[in-house]
This record gives C-alpha cells, structure tokens and sequence, in this order.
C-alpha cells in the first residue's frame, strides 16, 4: 500500500509478527541474533520494505544498534533527526545501545515496534516523542 509517510509501498499492520519470536538467541538470515532489536529491525526493513538489508549492508558492517546511524552515514544513507514511517530509530546510549521501527507518526509523536526493550527478548510496541531519538534512518 502506497501512502504519503511512506514513499514505497508498506505495511502499516502493527502486530507481533516476527517469525523468530519462539526461537531467540540464534543467528537469524541477516546475520543478527534472534529476539534482538538488530534482528527484529532487519527482519521489518526486509518485509515491510523490500530492501534486501544484512549486516553487511552496502559494504558496511552495521554491529550493535549503537552503530547502526554511523554505519549507515558510511553507506551514504539519510540520517536525520525527521521520522517517517519505515524509518529505523536509533538510540545509541548504553552498551549496545537499541533500534526499533518507526510504525506510525501522530505529531510529534511516532509509534515503534520493538524487540528487547522493556521485556526481554520480545515484542513491544509504544508511542513516544519523536525527540527522544538520536537518530532516524531512512531507507527511501
């Protein structure tokens, strides 16, 4: 489906359909680990938005969440502080730091989809401040 926060077709479905859910900690087909964030994020990217993303994305290793707005930069890809639907947002505090998909926009607010965020190894959804992100990757 075609709509104006989403520039190629995309799904809005919010909903846990993530096939690894029941099989966490393995190294998913985009070579991330299952019921991560990395891994539920490449997963959306993949079937929401038909890009054929890995962790080895345009020649650039992607790593931990945390790197996720840098690696992208290096793949010559949007990085802005401007959410849109199917963008990924990038928090790059603590360790690992954490990325989730941009869902909807209400304002200035966004809804993300998540993995391993408040409940451990699974599905969350919130609405949140848009301002709240480091950084949102566009992919179009």
């Amino acid at each position: 489906m075609k709509s104006a926060a989403c520039d190629k077709p995309c799904d809005r479905t919010i909903k846990d359909d993530y096939p690894y859910k029941s099989r966490p900690n393995v190294q998913d087909p985009w070579y991330f680990w299952t019921g991560q964030c990395t891994s539920f994020a490449a997963w959306r990217i993949n079937k929401r938005l038909g890009v054929r993303f890995t962790n080895a994305y345009k020649g650039v290793s992607w790593g931990n969440a945390k790197t996720w707005d840098d690696a992208a930069k290096k793949a010559g890809m949007k990085v802005d502080g401007k959410p849109k639907v199917g963008d990924i947002a990038v928090w790059n505090a603590g360790a690992y730091g954490h990325v989730a998909y941009v869902a909807k926009l209400d304002g200035s607010k966004i809804v993300v989809e998540e993995y391993n965020k408040s409940k451990p190894l699974a599905y969350t959804k919130r609405t949140i401040a848009a301002n709240t992100v480091d950084d949102f990757i566009h992919f179009f």
